[in-house]
């Protein structure tokens, strides 16, 4: 601990003066200006703080000078050595003549200091360790040029000597940890989070590494730098080498993929040329074969359709009778449905009676009820007025009997004198006899007053008890209607919605039947200009059939490619069939899963073959949007067709690139004249294919494709709309029903109109009862406040008589002392207050029992009304449910007999809809057997145009082959490819086709045969040895796909390749490159290693002894500073903690300090009071001091802010810690309550300069203290 301080010439303290010896809890006291801050400079300055913290701006401002050189350097206008801040330089200036001699010359000798007086000074700190029972001497020494020297024990020592030292017994200069000035406890009050983490930082020895923690983490952001732009260089390099690497290997592999794409071309040419040989001879074979059966094929339809006619009639008049049936049987349900609302409304009326009566009832049980209890109060009301009236007369009796035994105790002379001696008395104090029987009077007058205003106020707060009472019953009740006629408009709202809900349903039903009427007529003359009946080939009937069987099996079967689109124009129709091609039919299933399954399904089944397009799993090409604006008059074809998003991909995988061009001439201008390798298609359905050859030409199949597509889709419209209209009729509201919700909305109105009715009635009633209640709440208070007026008047006039009764009472004492000596009594008002106090309770009791009388008589007469109303009101809900019950009876006749009446409609309907079951079973025979003859027709008809078809589109074939064939021929001509022929030469292929078509010598029309197409192979014959028996079996497109596809690999990785000479001689020196630069990475990433790990252990070490300090504090700021402000009012103090904003580099933010006094809500800091701020920055100096204590804490005038309770609250805290061996605490303060707490205390006063005395407390008690 702290024991004294000695010091010479420092600031205001001449000579040498020894300070102490200083306490656990000393106290420095004194006026301003006596030099109390300078003690608190001294203590700093010993232990080694700068002067910057002192007041001075240099050390030789600290030496005490004389009053003499202080005027002459003030008259030069230099500053002068700095003071006390309360004004110590200015009193020192003003200091007598007469000590100026004494100052100049003190401290000469060595023994006051060694060192000249006035031009040096030196502090000196006795610090005792008690661990050691050592004692310690500090001392720093400052002379007037400015230096310092440092003594431990009388030995100079080193600055660093001595603040190790000093830190050895946990005195740390830098962090200031045993002291604190005037004015730091308002800093830290409100200082920001930034600086609290910045104090802590500080406290911690946090602060001490800030500048090897800011040069590392500038190390590591260098070295980082270093490296990332080593790695850059290394990649470019790494991609440099990389790309000359590729070079090479493509100038090798180029020359090779030159060779490959010409053998490709020429297997592909001879490919196609072997199967268009192949499919012309098979399309002449199937001419032949169907010219056979088409005269057979014709008679067979001709007789058919004479059957299909004569079936046709036989159901059209089986319709009509049906028609006509189904026209009675409406008539009849219209009449059926007539009856019915007159039933509903019998119902109704029923319901509403049955629902009145019920409430006419249960009413009336309620009011009976009352009935009883009001009649019960009567009875007992009745019963102890009898009880009453008995004890009346009784006491009445008693009070006669009482009388005759009583009888006079004074004897004839005694009374006598008794009369003489009251006349005499009555003579005196006449006034006073004359004002109290004007009292007496008076107090008669107001004692009945009050009573009658007494019972006037009783009687009116029965009447507002009872009325309160009919009060809460009415606005119960009105609740209960305000709660049924809410019910009941929501109902009415509900029934007047349903209602026009019914309408409109109604309407819009009415509606959708007219649109779904003209939609179906106008479908069947569709129907009927389309040719509904024409025939289907029964192949293509069993695979329809078949795809319907995989669409109910396997619900992810989405259906034909051809019925999943449609061309946006009907123009479009024959070019999208050729686009499609052979995948016009292929199935698109949902996954490959799907497809499976559907494909062992059809061969369990034996159900033929089909293709399936798997949208989840089909390999397609993106589409090459350059097409879509390519050439105008060329588009896209998957742009012309319109489909669901879904079966997008199956869409992209039949469609592909193909375009689809208005003319020809545009065709070729985009795969001749621009070179693009796409399939082009013309609205006639003339191909050129990718290859550059050409095929086809006019053909009518797509647009009967697209014409069967939408016959079956009228066929389809037609069922849906019958389907839909017979759903519409099932829908169709009733008039019933509409008559029902009438009935309801009729009924419920009726029933609101009497709720509402009721409800008028209640508030009428309740508002009376309101106003009444109102005034007699008034007369109430009225009555109360003339009751307490009499009451008060009464207590004044009793007092106005007992004086009056004081004079007159002397009086009579002095006239009748003897007598009242003889008869044995103290004064004669005690002989007449015992003749007269019995008869004056009996009148009393007998009052009370009169006036409880009356009473009875008003409440029975009250109690009676009120049973006769009740009586009333039973008799008319019982009239009112009577009434009802006659209704009920009456109403039950009537729904008897028109239940009757729908019962018999009933039957009648039933048995119309028997007989026209039967005619309509006669119909759907009908019906079957010309669907039958239509099906056989059909059939036959289906063959013929089957064999007809068959035979164009053979000739067709034959025709678009042999052009793609002379296509394929002038391709090779002109692009020189060297074909492999065994005959004829292509030299001998004119550029334009000019053959013509050559009929064959057969028969006519009249046989009923068909010519056929005889094509020019310009005597030109391939060798086709070089194909193997796979490719002469395979004629798939698939095939065609694959060959082409490879010879566009092979162009295409020609395309690819750029051909660069001088890539391998570049290779060599961007290899080399690569290699110095990447050892040059390698040392880089290896110094940003480093720097990260030194970096890192500065970070962890920083914020170890940060994180160990704020820990220490957070854990103490709550104690303490409960201990600063727990009272009375709040035994448990108030709450503090702290909060880091980022606790991973808590140093680099701020530290958020909250306080909340006891009783106070949570605020801001900054919203406290000016002693609440000095109670929690206090706290918190507390709670920072405790990490690393010092051995004594120095405070100046920290209390100064604070009211006389938080002093006592912060001294009382102080003196609890200095209880403690380990904490010492001096004080400067002004405050009485602080000072009178400490163990010692310090004075200072001026006196040529500043002088101190010591005295020690603990010598005079506690007591004394």
């Amino acid at each position: 601990m702290l024991d004294r301080l000695e010091c010479y010439n420092f600031k205001s303290y001449r000579g040498r003066q020894t300070i102490g010896p200083f306490h656990s809890f000393t106290a420095v006291i004194g006026p301003n200006g006596a030099g109390k801050s300078n003690l608190m400079d001294a203590i700093s300055f010993v232990l080694g703080v700068r002067s910057v913290s002192l007041r001075s701006t240099a050390l030789k401002d600290l030496i005490y000078r004389s009053g003499r050189k202080r005027r002459d350097k003030k008259g030069k206008g230099k500053a002068v050595e700095g003071g006390d801040d309360d004004g110590d330089d200015e009193e020192e200036e003003e200091e007598e003549d007469e000590d100026e001699d004494e100052e100049d010359g003190a401290g000469d000798s060595e023994e006051d200091g060694g060192i000249d007086g006035e031009r040096s000074a030196w502090v000196m700190a006795i610090y005792v360790d008690r661990a050691e029972n050592k004692e310690w001497r500090f001392q720093r020494s400052i002379s007037t040029s400015g230096t310092s020297e440092y003594k431990i024990n009388g030995k100079a020592v080193s600055y660093k000597r001595y603040n190790e030292q000093l830190e050895s017994f946990n005195i740390l200069v830098k962090a200031k940890n045993f002291l604190v000035f005037q004015g730091d406890v308002e800093a830290v009050a409100s200082q920001s989070p930034k600086d609290l983490s910045r104090l802590i930082d500080q406290i911690s020895g946090s602060l001490d590494l800030k500048d090897e923690y800011d040069r590392c983490a500038h190390a590591l952001v260098k070295a980082t730098e270093a490296s990332m732009a080593q790695h850059s260089r290394r990649k470019g390099v790494n991609t440099e080498v990389k790309q000359y690497q590729l070079m090479k290997s493509e100038a090798e592999r180029w020359q090779s993929l030159q060779s490959q794409k010409a053998d490709a071309v020429v297997h592909h040419l001879v490919w196609k040329l072997f199967h268009i040989e192949q499919g012309i001879k098979a399309a002449e074979e199937r001419i032949d074969e169907r010219n056979v059966e088409l005269k057979k094929l014709r008679d067979e339809n001709e007789s058919f359709e004479d059957d299909v006619r004569s079936k046709r009639k036989a159901v059209n008049k089986a319709q009509k009778e049906v028609g006509k049936q189904e026209r009675e049987v409406k008539n009849k349900e219209k009449e059926l449905l007539d009856a019915r609302p007159a039933l509903a409304g019998i119902d109704t009326k029923r319901t509403y009676a049955e629902k009145h009566l019920k409430a006419a009832e249960d009413q009336s049980a309620k009011q009976r009820i009352d009935l009883d209890a009001q009649q019960k109060k009567l009875d007992q009301l009745n019963k102890d007025l009898e009880t009453t009236e008995r004890a009346a007369q009784a006491h009445r009796d008693a009070q006669e009997a009482a009388a005759r035994e009583q009888g006079i105790s004074l004897s004839s002379e005694d009374l006598a004198e008794y009369n003489k001696l009251k006349s005499q008395a009555s003579t005196k104090a006449v006034a006073e006899r004359e004002a109290l029987a004007k009292l007496v009077n008076d107090d008669k007058t107001k004692r009945d007053s009050l009573s009658t205003a007494q019972d006037q106020l009783e009687s009116t707060r029965r009447k507002v008890e009872r009325l309160e009472g009919e009060e809460a019953t009415l606005e119960k009740r009105k609740d209960t209607v305000e709660t049924k006629q809410g019910a009941l408009q929501d109902d009415l709202k509900k029934a007047r919605a349903d209602l026009d809900d019914l309408r409109k349903r109604k309407a819009q039903i009415k509606q959708t039947e007219a649109e779904y009427n003209e939609k179906l007529e106008r479908t069947l003359r569709e129907l009927e200009r389309a040719g509904a009946a024409r025939q289907e080939k029964d192949s293509e009937r069993r695979f329809k059939e078949t795809l319907a069987q995989l669409k109910r099996t396997f619900p992810g079967v989405r259906g034909r490619i051809i019925d999943l689109c449609k061309p946006t124009q009907q123009k479009y129709g024959t070019a999208v069939t050729t686009v499609l091609g052979r995948n016009i039919d292929s199935i698109v299933v949902d996954s490959e899963k799907t497809a499976i399954s559907c494909i062992e399904y059809m061969r369990v089944q034996r159900l033929g073959q089909a293709t399936f397009v798997p949208v989840e799993t089909v390999s397609v090409q993106p589409v090459n949007d350059k097409y879509r604006s390519f050439a105008k008059g060329a588009r896209l074809a998957i742009d012309v067709i319109n489909f669901d998003p879904s079966v997008e991909k199956a869409m992209q995988f039949a469609c592909g690139n193909s375009l689809v061009c208005d003319t020809m001439q545009i065709a070729r201008h985009v795969c001749y004249d621009r070179g693009q390798e796409v399939k082009a298609v013309t609205l006639e359905g003339t191909v050129i294919h990718r290859s550059g050859t050409i095929t086809g030409g006019t053909s009518h199949s797509g647009g009967r494709s697209f014409e069967d597509q939408e016959v079956e889709a009228l066929r389809r419209r037609e069922t849906e709309l019958r389907g839909k209209l017979a759903e519409c009729l099932k829908n169709r509201p009733h008039a019933r029903a509409e008559e029902q919700l009438l009935a309801d909305e009729a009924r419920t109105r009726a029933d609101l109109q009497g709720v509402e009715d009721d409800l008028s009635s209640t508030n009428s009633r309740l508002k009376g009862v309101k106003d009444e209640l109102k005034t007699l709440r008034k007369r109430a208070a009225d009555l109360e406040k003339a009751v307490a007026k009499l009451e008060r008047d009464l207590e004044r006039l009793e007092a106005e008589a007992a004086t009056q009764r004081d004079v007159i009472e002397r009086e009579e004492d002095a006239i009748f002392a003897d007598f009242c000596a003889r008869i044995g009594v103290s004064d004669i008002r005690e002989y007449e207050e015992k003749q007269l106090r019995s008869a004056q309770e009996d009148n009393a009791e007998m009052l009370k029992l009169d006036t409880h009388v009356a009473r009875l008589n008003h409440q029975i007469r009250f109690q009676s009304e009120q049973v006769e109303l009740i009586q009333d009101r039973v008799n008319s809900l019982e009239a009112t449910a009577n009434k009802h019950r006659v209704a009920l009876e009456r109403l039950d006749g009537e729904r008897d007999a028109k239940q009757g009446e729908i019962e018999h409609l009933e039957q009648e309907v039933k048995d119309l809809g028997l007989v026209l079951d039967q005619l309509k079973e006669t119909l759907a025979d009908k019906q079957a057997e010309l669907e039958q003859a239509r099906k056989a027709g059909g059939k036959a008809s289906r063959a013929l145009d089957q064999a007809l078809k068959e035979v164009a589109s053979a000739n067709d074939d034959i025709e678009r082959l042999s052009s793609e064939r002379f296509t394929l021929y002038r391709r090779c001509k002109l692009e020189e490819i060297d074909l492999p022929l065994s005959k004829g030469r292509l030299d001998d292929i004119p550029i334009e086709e000019t053959q013509q078509a050559v009929q064959m010598d057969v028969d006519g029309p009249e046989s009923g045969t068909q010519n056929v197409f005889q094509a020019n192979d310009h005597g030109v014959e391939v060798d086709f040895e070089e194909l193997d028996e796979d490719e002469e079996e395979d004629s798939s497109d698939k095939m065609d796909e694959q060959l082409v596809a490879a010879i566009a690999r092979i162009q295409s990785d020609i395309d690819k390749m750029s051909v660069n000479l001088k890539a391998i001689e570049r290779l060599g020196d961007s290899e080399a490159r690569f290699k110095e630069i990447d050892g040059e990475f390698d040392e880089a990433r290896e110094a940003t290693r480093k720097a990260k790990d030194a970096f890192n252990v500065v970070k962890k070490k920083r914020c170890e002894l940060f994180n160990k300090a704020f820990k220490h504090i957070e854990d103490n700021i709550d104690e303490v500073y409960k201990d600063l402000t727990k009272g009375a009012a709040s035994p448990q103090g108030g709450v503090a903690y702290l909060s880091l904003e980022e606790p991973d580099e808590p140093y680099l933010h701020g530290i958020k300090y909250h306080a909340m006094p006891p009783l106070k809500r949570f605020r801001d800091m900054d919203q406290l009071s000016g002693g609440e701020k000095t109670m929690a920055a206090l706290a918190l100096l507390f709670a920072i001091h405790s990490f690393q204590p010092s051995p004594f804490f120095v405070l100046d005038e920290v209390d100064g802010a604070l009211d006389n309770t938080n002093v006592g609250r912060v001294a009382r805290y102080v003196q609890s810690r200095t209880l403690q061996n380990d904490f010492q605490c001096i004080v400067i303060t002004h405050k009485q309550l602080m000072f009178e707490s400490s163990s010692a205390l310090v004075g200072i006063y001026r006196e040529a300069g500043s002088k101190t005395l010591t005295l020690d407390l603990t010598q005079y008690g506690e007591g004394n203290a």
